[in-house]
């Protein structure tokens, strides 16, 4: 992910047990699995420093401390909407999802059991309660412009941020009185002084100044102090609490639990920011359309000039577009299609097979293997790329079984105990022959499949990781997360382009959980009293406050809980709404100002609802 670590360097800090990096870049394209709908153009870190005792890994913690970071983001050019950068990212992240299918089909493998998670969990757990992260002066900007309404930055600043293992709960879960929760890792996240800003340029300057931009916004005694008129949620802190249970039986405990607990927020909030917030959600939902029909639309510069023939080319990209869509409904469906997917489906498994065959044997694949996966990664689906991969690994161990009757059976076939040349080179070796990479091209990196028992023993014996059994898997309800938010109160004030304000607002008591399943869902959330003033005279126009009930918690003013289940795609979300009794009071004055407010948003439409027209900035939003 950086820039400039050389190698004398890094032989240096591994013997001293730790790397130390200053100044450093971020490999933009490093990003690409992810897809985003905006491009990064710059990503520095002032200090990077990873301590990691190889002496004593599973006792001593890895330390990761990170300073001074900066990260500028833009919306993306019309040159990289075009096929080639879109085939790139697209082939990025379809290589990140494969990677997750393989690492499941892993898990599955050293587990015995269907659902593919208890190692993964396990190793997750493992790592999180071996590691502290210390991060500190984060700045991360995104720059928009308007023709018509200058340019903007929306910015996210944070002093530092830390996690560390809540003493308080290992403690107690170590204790004797605990035994029962010594697997679980209870870490601690801090957050402080977290702010979300919207700025807009001076009319000097612009984007072409990116430089001098990025160099004065990347100063963080600036960025952290910026004006707080500018702050859309003034700076706030969070806490995170997260206990991750690394043992096989649950019993009903949640696998991950995390809470998070935000101090007071105070959102502000004026008509020109709205229109930018509101303009950066319709240039996002662009980019989504972009992903799927930039590749057909006909180039900026030549439809700013209108040369002879650009209406054409509109109506090209029109039905380049439509043609796109129908090929894609054809291609699991049509007959035209099927003798090619025949083709591609016998080429991936021969050569998949035969990539495995190498990597077991211990020998180099070859680059002309790699490149021809490649390319058929590029032109399947994901679902048939993890079909003819299971295919490739079946044939593989059928063909291992049939060998090994053929060699007890033959009388003549000397028998020896010498290991094979793929066998006993442990797993954290086989891992970085396929899963990290090694062996393949510089856009390839996936997991070769098949798994030996020789392997899987040293899997347990290197993670001290002891499976549950399927019987026991089967008594608890797999993979079981919480998830739990909870904020005192938010204050939030609109105020108009001339600085007086329209409407004040208070929260107080918000919440929401989130309970998830493999097989189903329940979302819950909450408000305990709710306040509107009428900044103008300062009287409640709105006044909701929490009932009092005889448990003497008290009922909130608004609950809402959403069940659902996600096994049936038919089935309909459960949702059951209370509300309690409120008082309203009628005030003109408040009243316009409400109607002004919804003028902002009804006033305002969305390009991909707007019907098609041609022009040189138009998009096709629905092409038909």
């Amino acid at each position: 992910y950086v820039k400039g670590i050389q190698k004398e360097q890094l032989k240096i800090g591994i013997w001293n047990e730790e790397i130390n990096l200053e100044n450093v870049e971020l490999i933009l394209e490093a990003f690409d699995y992810l897809q985003l709908p905006f491009a990064l153009k710059t990503g520095r870190i002032g200090k990077l420093s990873i301590k990691i005792p190889w002496k004593k890994l599973g006792w001593d913690p890895i330390i990761i401390v990170i300073e001074d970071v900066f990260v500028c983001a833009y919306p993306r050019e019309d040159s990289e909407w075009g096929s080639e950068s879109l085939g790139k990212r697209e082939l990025a992240g379809k290589l990140a999802k494969l990677n997750a299918i393989e690492l499941a089909k892993f898990s599955r493998r050293v587990t015995d059991n269907q659902t593919g998670q208890s190692l993964l969990s396990y190793m997750s757990a493992k790592i999180l309660d071996n590691i502290q992260v210390s991060i500190q002066n984060v700045h991360i900007i995104y720059v928009e412009s308007h023709n018509d309404q200058g340019s903007f930055i929306f910015g996210l600043v944070f002093n530092s941020l830390s996690m560390q293992t809540d003493t308080q709960k290992q403690s107690f879960a170590m204790s004797l009185m605990a035994r029962s929760r010594q697997d679980e890792v209870n870490k601690k996240i801090n957050i402080s002084n977290v702010g979300i800003y919207c700025q807009q340029l001076e009319e000097q300057q612009n984007l072409n100044d990116v430089g001098a931009l990025t160099d004065a916004q990347s100063n963080f005694s600036l960025g952290l102090a910026h004006p707080r008129d500018d702050y859309l949620i003034n700076p706030f802190c969070v806490t995170v609490s997260v206990l991750a249970n690394n043992s096989g039986k649950r019993d009903g405990v949640p696998q991950y639990d995390m809470t998070a607990e935000l101090t007071a927020l105070v959102l502000s909030i004026d008509e020109i920011q709205l229109q930018q917030i509101l303009n950066l959600c319709d240039h996002f939902t662009i980019c989504a359309l972009r992903t799927k029909y930039g590749r057909y639309r006909p180039p900026e510069s030549f439809l700013s000039k209108r040369h002879k023939g650009w209406q054409i080319m509109w109506w090209q990209y029109a039905k380049d577009s439509i043609m796109a869509d129908v090929k894609r409904r054809l291609k699991k469906t049509s007959w035209r299609f099927l003798g090619k997917r025949l083709e591609y489906r016998r080429k991936y498994v021969n050569l998949y097979r035969t990539k495995l065959e190498l990597l077991q044997k211990g020998q180099l694949v070859s680059k002309d293997i790699l490149q021809k996966l490649e390319t058929l990664d590029k032109e399947c689906d994901i679902d048939d790329i993890v079909s003819y991969r299971t295919i490739a690994e079946q044939r593989l161990q059928d063909l291992s079984v049939k060998s090994t009757k053929d060699n007890f059976s033959s009388p003549g076939s000397p028998r020896t105990d010498e290991p094979s040349a793929g066998a006993g080179r442990g797993w954290l070796n086989w891992l970085s022959l396929g899963m990290l990479g090694a062996g393949g091209t510089a856009d390839t990196s996936s997991f070769a499949g098949v798994v030996s028992e020789d392997i899987i023993k040293d899997i347990y014996e290197g993670t001290e990781f002891h499976p549950v059994s399927s019987a026991e898997n089967h008594l608890t309800k797999e993979n079981y997360y919480s998830l739990r938010l909870s904020i005192p109160q938010i204050l939030t004030t609109v105020t108009s382009r001339f600085g007086m304000k329209l409407i004040d607002g208070m929260f107080t008591g918000l919440g929401t959980e989130y309970k998830i399943w493999d097989d189903s869902a329940t979302i819950l959330a909450w408000l305990d009293s709710l306040e509107i003033t009428n900044p103008l005279n300062k009287n409640k126009v709105l006044l909701a406050e929490k009932c009092s009930t005889g448990d003497g918690l008290g009922a909130p003013v608004i609950s809402i809980q959403v069940d659902f289940l996600k096994s049936n795609e038919n089935s309909e979300a459960s949702t059951r709404v209370v509300v309690q009794e409120f008082n309203v009071i009628y005030e003109p004055e408040l009243f316009f100002n409400l109607l002004h407010i919804y003028d902002l948003f009804s006033s305002f439409q969305f390009q991909h609802d707007r019907p098609f027209c041609i022009h040189p900035g138009a998009f096709l939003a629905k092409p038909f």
